[in-house]
């Protein structure tokens, strides 16, 4: 997903950012708030707290710049306190049930598929769409983070164990394990 150099830039416009240059963090929240807020939000599932989670990840981002250790990648550094925004506000919200909205992706391909079919597949298809993003809040955190990651963000198995901090082969098992219970719960064979 993201490549080496442009983590070499990433950490020149973190050592900037950090020295007190503004236009490098803000370089830095114009390159990660795309993927920072489609990972929050196919995490938590709603919108608004994806955009929650975005700012609050920037903000504690910038108060801990000094702190980055340019051994690793910022990508992993960036996911790694998303995701941590992302179990701090699951806690918080535990209760709450979340409204399920489709994401861009999905409103695409109806789109797109209200063009090729007739009114009763699209429905039926929306329909689908709608559980398997319900379904997929539904998965437990530690299922839904390695599918959400390596399936829908196109990352690699390596750089989600580095961002979960579990090994390579625990999120191939987990992804597995997600997919299984996908299919229980959509009443698919898995």
């Amino acid at each position: 997903m993201f490549e080496s150099a442009s983590d070499d830039e990433d950490k020149a416009l973190v050592k900037r950012a950090a020295g007190g240059d503004d236009p490098a963090f803000t370089a830095i929240m114009r390159k990660y708030k795309s993927p920072l807020y489609r990972f929050a939000y196919r995490h938590m599932g709603d919108g608004d707290d994806a955009e929650d989670i975005v700012q609050d990840t920037f903000i504690a981002m910038h108060r801990n710049l000094a702190r980055f250790n340019p051994k690793y990648k910022f990508s992993t550094w960036a996911f790694q306190i998303a995701m941590n925004k992302c179990r701090d506000l699951g806690r918080k919200r535990k209760t709450r049930s979340f409204m399920q909205r489709m994401t861009p992706i999905m409103e695409i391909k109806i789109t797109q598929m209200q063009a090729e079919e007739n009114p009763e597949t699209t429905i039926d298809a929306k329909r689908k769409l709608e559980a398997t993003q319900t379904a997929i809040t539904n998965l437990p955190e530690n299922l839904r983070a390695p599918l959400i990651l390596c399936t829908i963000e196109n990352m690699s198995h390596k750089q989600a164990a580095d961002i979960l901090k579990i090994s390579p082969k625990a999120v191939e098992t987990r992804i597995y394990r997600a997919r299984q219970s996908l299919g229980n719960m959509l009443g698919m064979e898995g």
